[in-house]
């Protein structure tokens, strides 16, 4: 069901209605949307539960930039790191971590964490910040509701594969080859457990809400926004997904996240961010895929649509 809070403003809401609803036909998926201008909102799946995987890295990122704002630290702070820290898959910051360890600053940490979804550095910050908790505590202050954060990269990632984390596994070929031994029935029951699991998700209206704080830059200070708000621009990954659907003039600071694929299901190919036009106009936007039967190449089609589709519609 297609939900609608805009008023009179810059989109044309009949047309974008139908492109909207059009992404969900054209995959096998759940397809959560939610965009928010400053005049309000317009969702499809507004209050469905999606699975974040590496979206939380945004969050871990703005986390860390609050904490700087408090004292805790600076971007420049240097943390020291050793090989322990590892985590699960992406983490190219791991190539600056030698056998005596690192030190290297938030900043750095933030920075790989957001441009290449590195889980290393998303991981170590949110160590040193406290764990979820702390996270979900300003979500709380943020007035941020139904969007949780329960878990790190690390064991998200093994119990969803169906193990439990070890050190070790941070060498990301021993973390793969503990994977390949999983007998398949655990597996999939660890993924089914996974996909039906309320931890560690948020709704699109949820996402929608804290992007639309980011946009209007109430969350943090100004340096500190302005830091997010690059990183976020320097995003590497995701480029068939709402960046493909950018027209000329238009902009995009954004995170995605990606779950893996089990027996043709992918359970969370997501793309969230800011869309900035060409006169300045600032439009939050959250795409979640769940439960895709579909390919890659599809899921990150329909993503690319809707930001096509609030172009589109943009007057």
């Amino acid at each position: 069901m297609l939900l609608f809070l805009l008023v009179a403003g810059q989109l044309d809401l009949r047309q974008f209605e139908k492109d909207l609803a059009a992404l969900e036909k054209g995959v096998s998926a759940r397809v959560g949307v939610c965009v928010q201008d400053s005049r309000g909102i317009a969702c499809n799946r507004a209050d469905e539960r999606f699975s974040l995987q590496s979206v939380m890295k945004m969050h871990v990122g703005l986390a860390a930039l609050e904490a700087a704002d408090r004292g805790k630290w600076s971007v420049e702070t240097k943390l020291h790191v050793t090989r322990k820290d590892l985590s699960a898959f992406v983490q190219p910051i791991e190539k600056r971590i030698g056998p005596q360890g690192a030190e290297i600053s938030v900043g750095d940490f933030i920075r790989s964490a957001i441009i290449e979804s590195d889980s290393a550095a998303a991981d170590i910050l949110l160590d040193r910040l406290g764990g979820p908790a702390a996270v979900n505590a300003l979500l709380r202050k943020w007035r941020i509701q139904d969007m949780r954060l329960d878990r790190n990269e690390r064991d998200l990632q093994a119990e969803s594969h169906g193990l439990t984390w070890k050190t070790e596994y941070g060498e990301v070929a021993a973390f793969r080859a503990a994977i390949a031994r999983v007998p398949p029935a655990q597996r999939r029951d660890a993924y089914e457990k996974y996909r039906k699991d309320p931890r560690d998700t948020s709704t699109p209206r949820a996402m929608a809400n804290l992007l639309r704080g980011i946009a209007d830059g109430k969350l943090l200070s100004p340096a500190s926004h302005a830091f997010l708000k690059q990183a976020m621009l320097d995003t590497a990954t995701g480029l068939d997904r709402l960046k493909a659907g950018l027209s000329q003039g238009w902009k995009l600071e954004h995170k995605t996240g990606t779950a893996s694929t089990w027996e043709g299901l992918t359970a969370a190919t997501n793309d969230v961010g800011i869309l900035t036009a060409p006169a300045g106009e600032r439009i939050a936007i959250a795409v979640f895929i769940g439960d895709s039967k579909s390919a890659d190449a599809g899921n990150a089609k329909a993503i690319a649509g809707a930001a096509r589709a609030v172009i589109k519609n943009y007057r």
